[in-house]
């Protein structure tokens, strides 16, 4: 209740379904004391799948490549109703092309659970960290809790007047992913590197920013003469 209470007084006076899971995955990563990320991802019966709220832009990477692949812990979580955790990304071997995936990108242990919504879960929220098994019980009965609320919150909000702006959060996301995607294509060609690599340094020169990735990956492919073309010495060259 008092999870509820929270997030009920915190949320409410937002005015989109956006705003909303943003400022739930805010709360995620703050009443879990071990994450260094989190978020939430709304998923359509139909398969539609995106992440519409995430407190760092690695979140998003990682959501994405569960996306891309079409498995992982939120996918799992999602589909069966139950919570997912894995203590450590580099031994676990449910998802193997997504553990190897977000290897790079830091990820050591991740805690997924399904936002529920009778008849059908909404999607799931997690909270990632770079520690192996950063997660406890009572981090999971905590995460829980907060899903459930997070789930009636978005429910209400469904049921009112955002449909049509999730529809378009949707169309918005799908546009944006494309231009990352571009963006990634120019860096790989551009610094010789592979995809993972020119991800990642995307994802760097977004963080230096203090922007989002969408944003910085249409500042690459709208002014690509601006952008600074000097690999991070983070990242490997194809051999």
């Amino acid at each position: 209740m008092a999870i509820f209470g929270r997030t009920n007084g915190h949320l409410l006076t937002e005015q989109t379904a956006h705003d909303a899971v943003d400022g739930l995955a805010e709360i995620a990563r703050d009443i879990i004391g071990a994450a260094e990320g989190a978020g939430v991802s709304l998923i359509n019966t139909d398969g539609t799948r995106m992440s519409v709220g995430a407190t760092n832009p690695r979140v998003l990477e990682a959501d994405d490549q569960q996306y891309e692949l079409g498995q992982g812990p939120c996918m799992s979580a999602w589909q069966s109703g139950e919570p997912v955790y894995i203590a450590d990304t580099h031994t676990d071997q449910r998802w193997q092309k997504w553990t190897t995936a977000v290897a790079p990108l830091g990820v050591r242990s991740c805690l997924s659970v399904p936002l529920l919504d009778k008849p059908t879960g909404l999607g799931a929220m997690k909270v990632y960290s770079n520690t192996v098994d950063a997660f406890s019980n009572k981090d999971r009965r905590l995460l829980i809790n907060l899903a459930r609320s997070a789930a009636t919150l978005l429910d209400h909000i469904q049921a009112s007047d955002t449909p049509q702006r999730i529809s378009n959060d949707v169309k918005a996301s799908l546009a944006e992913r494309d231009t990352i995607g571009v963006a990634r294509g120019i860096l790989m060609e551009r610094l010789d590197v592979d995809r993972q690599a020119a991800m990642n340094h995307l994802i760097d020169l977004a963080t230096d920013a203090n922007t989002t990735i969408g944003s910085m990956a249409a500042l690459i492919t709208d002014r690509q003469d601006d952008t600074d073309p000097t690999p991070d010495p983070d990242v490997q060259a194809h051999p």
